[in-house]
């Protein structure tokens, strides 16, 4: 669902529990690891719940704006439209979403006070004015509004930020890649097949290969350590910012024990996550390590890869 660079960080985190505490056991470490994932997942499905909650108020709206006494002409022309738009029900209708939402009790997470504000904001837009006035919208029409939410109205809205932010300490982590995949999904959404869910069966697996990170820098980190100590020039192991040391550990981990991960991905992964997670000079310093330590890897002939291009 959001790709191995956001595993990656959470490996991250993990191994920087370690880093502070080397007493800490793997099952704690493994257990952290999980449970920071199934926070992606329960951030995914509170996204995609507030979409349908925010177009389905709508019908809300209307109802309360035909209910006073004296209707205004705008309480006349209140459209229900977006309610019937095609992925809000595929979502609203659709039973994995149903009951993944129930299981992970994502409807606690959804509140009138956080869902009216948001569509009132939506409603004032012009992008929603004009498709609140068709009457039969087309598919590309009915994604167009969706990725109008998804891309202006949810990042933008400090209520919503706020709320989600108290709910999921993963927030800054993963919240706009969410989001930027979920507009993917919509690009790829068709009446006949959609994306949402394949997504987190493609996680599933790749929950994997976050474990099996995490087990392999733990198991082989003094060996790894050993490439890095060498190309530090005049730094002192204990000198280089823990996160440094992490991400370097990390990346010689994936040339020397991950066959199938091209060399470039990993040391061009770990390079911007640094400039993210680390100090100012981490990224340069990062790189600067990491391609010394690849380029001797690679003359002693270390790094095994299979496949085409994954040397490069």
């Amino acid at each position: 669902m959001l790709g191995r660079r956001n595993l990656r960080i959470k490996v991250m985190q993990a191994l920087y529990m370690w880093e502070i505490d080397r007493d800490v056991q793997q099952v704690k470490l493994d257990a952290l690891l999980k449970n920071q994932i199934q926070r992606s997942v329960g951030l995914y499905l509170t996204d995609l719940s507030y979409l349908v909650e925010v177009c389905k108020y709508s019908m809300v709206d209307k109802a309360k704006r035909m209910a006073k006494y004296i209707k205004t002409e705008e309480d006349e022309k209140a459209s229900t439209t977006i309610a019937a738009n095609r992925i809000v029900k595929y979502l609203e209708e659709n039973e994995q979403f149903n009951n993944l939402v129930k299981k992970e009790g994502i409807r606690n997470y959804v509140t009138d006070d956080v869902v009216r504000p948001l569509f009132m904001e939506l409603a004032s837009k012009p992008k929603y004015k004009e498709y609140a006035a068709l009457q039969n919208p087309d598919l590309q029409q009915d994604k167009d509004i969706i990725h109008f939410i998804l891309k202006k109205l949810l990042p933008a809205d400090s209520n919503l930020e706020a709320h989600l932010e108290e709910l999921f300490i993963n927030y800054d982590d993963d919240n706009g890649l969410i989001l930027y995949i979920l507009s993917k999904y919509v690009d790829a959404f068709t009446e006949e097949k959609a994306t949402f869910f394949q997504s987190l069966e493609v996680w599933e697996e790749e929950k994997k290969f976050a474990f099996d990170l995490l087990d392999k820098t733990l198991e082989h980190s003094e060996e790894l350590a050993t490439y890095i100590e060498p190309n530090l020039k005049n730094w002192e192991m204990d000198r280089v910012a823990i996160l440094d040391l992490i991400l370097m550990k990390m990346a010689v981990c994936e040339l020397k024990y991950f066959p199938t991960i091209p060399v470039k991905v990993s040391i061009n992964e770990y390079i911007d996550i640094s400039k993210t997670y680390s100090t100012p000079k981490s990224k340069d310093f990062v790189n600067g390590v990491l391609d010394k330590v690849k380029n001797q890897m690679q003359d002693k002939g270390e790094i095994k890869k299979f496949g085409r291009g994954l040397m490069e």
